[in-house]
């Protein structure tokens, strides 16, 4: 599609490491999902690198930013289909699936706990595109949603909206915290204990931000303790989650592999923005989507 609408463009399709390679030199532009610093080096005259990804966690920004390298990211590609997931989530802890999955594998009959996220209250770390997509499903759903963000201002469909220095009083309201946070210096290891420690024993805690940003030790004693509910991950500290880890035995764990983000559809999404950042680059008129702000690291 992309090469009938820019026909002056050399595209290369890369199918395997091997062609990356040998197509690097000449590159100016290169759109990819991960790109290390060996790539950088192989590729001198690269002035654009466009990810698919909306994280920056595995891209070498230091090295990027001494080159001058523009770096666009995905933002906003997975918004639909990433809020479908933490819905989803919510309605599976209301309703008690992580324990109803695990007697399913034991051919358990049991009646368990039933609870429904219509009235509760969800607290949402990070309110960029996909929290305020989710924030908009979750009150569709007669959720009442309060919310984190870095600066200060209205938010739609969200009742509270506290920044980082108050993120204590989103995790004492709570009945449903989803982690929405980037990987940055400043969120590493972020969720601990003292947040555990505020958060109702009827509340549940959702991952799907990044691993890094929780202390998973003290998430693990939360749950082992029963001082919060229940939690759904799909992001980890180390990915793949060790097959040691305790997580994977608890009744009150449900657990995915980093899935949330992912889509049959995702490229197709993301045509939009990789058109809108391609015509802005080739004519120089316009401003592109989605540029990374270095000092943030998003």
């Amino acid at each position: 599609m992309l090469e009938r609408e820019f026909p002056d463009v050399n595209f290369r399709i890369c199918a395997n490491e091997r062609e990356l390679l040998d197509s690097l030199p000449e590159a100016e532009i290169l759109i990819a999902t991960r790109v290390s610093a060996e790539m950088l080096q192989a590729a001198p005259r690269l002035r654009w690198l466009q990810s698919f990804l909306a994280g920056m966690d595995h891209y070498p920004l230091k090295e990027i930013q001494e080159r001058g390298i523009i770096l666009t990211s995905g933002r906003g590609i997975a918004v639909s289909h990433f809020s479908e997931y933490v819905i989803c989530a919510l309605i599976m802890l209301a309703r008690n699936f992580p324990l109803i999955a695990k007697n399913q594998n034991l051919k358990k009959w049991q009646k368990t706990e039933q609870r429904e996220i219509c009235g509760a209250t969800l607290g949402i770390l990070g309110y960029g595109a996909i929290g305020r997509e989710v924030a908009k499903k979750a009150a569709m759903m007669g959720m009442r949603v309060i919310a984190l963000k870095r600066t200060a201002g209205e938010a739609e469909d969200v009742q509270e909206l506290y920044t980082p220095d108050r993120m204590d009083e989103v995790f004492k309201k709570s009945d449903y915290i989803v982690n929405l946070l980037p990987n940055t210096p400043e969120t590493r290891r972020i969720v601990a204990r003292k947040y555990f420690d505020l958060m109702k024993p009827t509340a549940s805690f959702i991952n799907v931000g990044r691993g890094k940003t929780i202390n998973e030790d003290d998430l693990m004693e939360a749950l082992q303790t029963k001082r919060i509910r229940g939690f759904v991950g799909d992001v980890f500290f180390n990915e793949p989650l060790a097959q040691t880890s305790p997580l994977w035995e608890m009744e009150n764990v449900f657990i995915t592999p980093h899935v949330a983000g992912e889509n049959i559809n995702y490229v197709q999404k993301s045509l939009d923005i990789i058109r809108h950042n391609l015509v802005v680059y080739l004519s120089g008129k316009g401003e592109m989507m989605n540029v990374v702000d270095m000092k943030r690291g998003y």
